[in-house]
């Protein structure tokens, strides 16, 4: 059941907060239009700066969406684009993402200054071996500025897990293993130790100097807080690796 707080309680706290910066932790942002751009109508003379997330294929159609929340604040929108096969992503019924709305939702958002933080899932049973080079070209075209990379994870209680264990791909059942980093279940299409290492190099390919630098860098064309942003952001995914 999706639940809305009244706005003024909204304002209020974020009114209240100490920090210049500070993050949604909420990604439903693009869920109730009405709600979100009344607040952020509101957020406007608050001048604050954040961070939040939201669908890509909201973000790549509604600019009075993008306008609204550029006016109140936002640095830097994060997406979950998950992949670049329309396959895979109706095998998981993720209806809100069309591959083909990914360089318009990117170019949108640049356009009105802010910067793009893109996740992305490998090991879905569409991929191949060849998915990693996919991802290292396709990502590299968009242009998004800062990237995270998980693996497909199949959490307990999910039809996920359910159709896996009947299957009988479920590798381990040690749950501190399911924390997106480990290949727990039998791939379809790449064995376990492929998707492990394809996992490694693309997340090393991002995550070097040179890559993190160039597009950190290049985030300073939308202003100094997407840049905070886009630093903070390829930082983050530095340290991981």
């Amino acid at each position: 059941m999706f639940r809305s707080r009244p706005l003024d309680d909204v304002i209020e706290e974020i009114a209240s907060l100490q920090q210049k910066i500070f993050f949604f932790t909420d990604f439903s942002l693009t869920i109730d239009l009405a709600y979100t751009k009344e607040l952020f109508r509101r957020m406007r003379k608050l001048k604050k700066k954040f961070v939040c997330g939201g669908n890509v294929d909201v973000l790549a159609e509604d600019e009075d969406l993008l306008r609204l929340s550029h006016e109140a604040g936002c640095i830097e929108w994060i997406s979950g684009f998950e992949t670049f096969s329309q396959e895979s992503l109706n095998s998981a019924h993720k209806q809100t993402n069309l591959v083909q709305d990914y360089t318009r939702a990117v170019k949108k958002i640049h356009k009105y200054r802010m910067a793009v933080f893109g996740t992305f899932v490998l090991g879905f049973d569409e991929d191949a071996p060849d998915v990693f080079q996919t991802m290292r070209t396709n990502i590299g075209t968009l242009g998004i500025d800062a990237v995270n990379f998980a693996l497909l994870t199949p959490y307990p209680g999910t039809p996920l897990y359910n159709r896996l264990e009947k299957e009988g791909r479920i590798l381990t059942k040690d749950w501190s293993k399911y924390n997106r980093k480990n290949v727990v279940f039998e791939p379809k299409n790449m064995t376990k130790e492929e998707l492990e290492k394809g996992f490694q190099n693309v997340t090393r390919y991002f995550s070097t100097i040179p890559s993190m630098g160039y597009r950190t860098v290049r985030s300073l064309s939308f202003g100094l807080y997407p840049f905070i942003a886009t630093f903070a952001g390829n930082l983050a995914q530095y340290m991981k690796t």
